[in-house]
């Protein structure tokens, strides 16, 4: 039976606090979005149907998490996704899902 110490209990909090990103639907769909390649916030709110201001929570929270990265080009400000595992999970769920079509 594993010890249940300081340092896993941690490494439990971080896995719950990754989990929890993903709970929402629209933050999945921001990560779907990314999978293939940078978009801007304007973008990204099209794509998953949903406002600036409530786009840019999500994405927020997520850049706060390390799951995604932002550049400013101006007055735009374009978000990728950074962890490489996420993205070809990601790729992964979505081929799957149109195979099952």
């Amino acid at each position: 039976m594993m010890e249940m110490n300081a340092e896993i209990k941690a490494l439990a909090k971080s896995q719950a606090a990754m989990c929890s990103v993903f709970a929402n639907s629209k933050r999945v769909l921001i990560l779907w979005s990314l999978v293939d390649q940078e978009k801007s916030v304007g973008d990204i709110a099209a794509a998953i149907g949903a406002s600036l201001q409530c786009t840019s929570q999500h994405l927020g929270m997520m850049k706060k998490m390390g799951i995604l990265e932002s550049r400013r080009d101006g007055q735009t400000i374009y978000y990728r996704v950074v962890r490489d595992e996420l993205e070809g999970r990601c790729k992964h769920v979505l081929r799957s899902q149109k195979n099952q079509k």
